[in-house]
């Protein structure tokens, strides 16, 4: 496992369509555990300063389950509410919010060694959703994420 975290690379085709890519030092099975175990998403999925407490979640990880789960700061709450689209363990996890366009794919590829590189690419996404501040944050989550693994 390496010490120093790995940074996320984005790409914004300044149309609505983002691409976030990041490498784990941990076999794509942890990873997606991670995303699919309400205990482990708490530890990771909000960026650094916010909270997801474990009463607000709810995970169905198959096609047409339910993704849900508060991030709270304080006394402000940021809830999100998903509907997977597609689920195939241990690779491909994709879901939106109903009443948006928005879409949300994230696939896990084995690069050997018990590495896995995670790219998660949205379309028709918010112009207030994109951008530093969007890479910032997932950089942090992801941050937390490499930790968690590691542990």
């Amino acid at each position: 496992m390496s010490e120093t975290p790995m940074a996320t690379t984005m790409t914004d085709n300044g149309d609505g369509d983002v691409t976030f890519v990041r490498e784990f030092d941990a076999p794509r099975e942890a990873v997606f555990a991670a995303y699919t175990d309400p205990d482990q998403i708490v530890k990771f999925f909000a960026p650094e300063g916010l909270t997801v407490p474990r009463e607000s979640v709810t995970l169905e990880p198959w096609k047409g389950g339910r993704c849900e789960l508060t991030m709270v700061m304080g006394d402000m709450e940021i809830p999100f509410a998903g509907v997977y689209l597609d689920v195939v363990e241990p690779e491909l996890l994709a879901f939106h919010v109903p009443g948006e366009a928005m879409k949300q794919e994230i696939t896990l590829t084995d690069l050997g060694n018990g590495r896995t590189r995670l790219t998660l690419h949205q379309t028709d996404v918010p112009e207030q959703f994109r951008g530093e501040m969007a890479h910032a944050g997932f950089d942090s989550s992801w941050n937390l994420l490499a930790r968690h693994l590691a542990a």
